[in-house]
């Protein structure tokens, strides 16, 4: 355990307990089942007695269900193959936008959301489809690890050539990234694990902390100049 306001840092490289791309592409396929599971039992549980406020219910979980599938399957792909796709250089106030859209959306069931960005930031070169669906998945178990109480807050920052793309939320109470390598791959520490192999792939660096009882996740990406108009 760490002193009160002194951070708990998971820093995973070279780890024993570190998993091959194969085992990732296997945890993930095991929480994609499960999740499917759940699309399949809402979906059976649907019926003409269902209130409107039952069927308003079901469908926003099966939005949420479907959302939650589709951005773990996105990270399937880069643990598959060798090379990534041709990056794209984009503004980061664009990928915050991105984001902001669907995210806000999807709403925080009961937990305040917030997004902030510097006002020096620059462009990030990356395959964008894959460093999105990454930072979804985070948002997702930042919901529930919050369930339903205090904020998430997604921030880029500046950090000289490098840009810091940040999902800080309020729960859960005892969490300790300094121990996700010797977890059960699944949840938080199985995303962990993704990120530390996917982002060193785009030229990037991955970090996940605990202090004064928020977990911070961290995606590191080289900053490059913004396109010229």
């Amino acid at each position: 355990m760490t002193s009160p306001g002194q951070p708990s840092v998971d820093s995973r490289r070279g780890h024993p307990n570190a998993l091959s791309d194969q085992d990732l592409v296997f945890a993930l396929g095991h929480e994609l089942g499960n999740l499917i599971g759940a699309v399949r039992l809402h979906a059976h549980l649907l019926d003409d007695d269902m209130t409107p406020t039952g069927l308003a219910q079901a469908s926003v979980d099966l939005d949420d269900l479907s959302a939650r599938s589709a951005a773990l399957l996105g990270l399937i792909r880069p643990l598959l193959t060798p090379q990534t796709r041709s990056p794209e250089t984009l503004p980061v106030s664009v990928l915050m936008g991105n984001l902001k859209r669907p995210l806000t959306a999807l709403g925080g069931r009961g937990t305040k959301l917030r997004f902030e960005l510097d006002s020096e930031l620059v462009a990030v070169r990356i395959d964008v489809g894959v460093i999105q669906r990454l930072i979804e998945s985070f948002f997702f178990l930042a919901i529930d690890s919050t369930a339903g109480r205090g904020e998430i807050v997604i921030r880029a920052e500046s950090r000289g050539d490098r840009i810091a793309l940040c999902i800080e939320d309020d729960g859960p109470g005892g969490e300790d990234p300094a121990g996700f390598r010797d977890q059960a791959m699944r949840g938080r520490p199985l995303l962990c694990a993704v990120a530390d192999v996917i982002l060193p792939r785009q030229g990037g660096d991955f970090e996940v902390t605990r202090m004064d009882d928020r977990t911070r996740i961290v995606l590191i990406l080289p900053a490059v100049p913004l396109p010229a108009r």
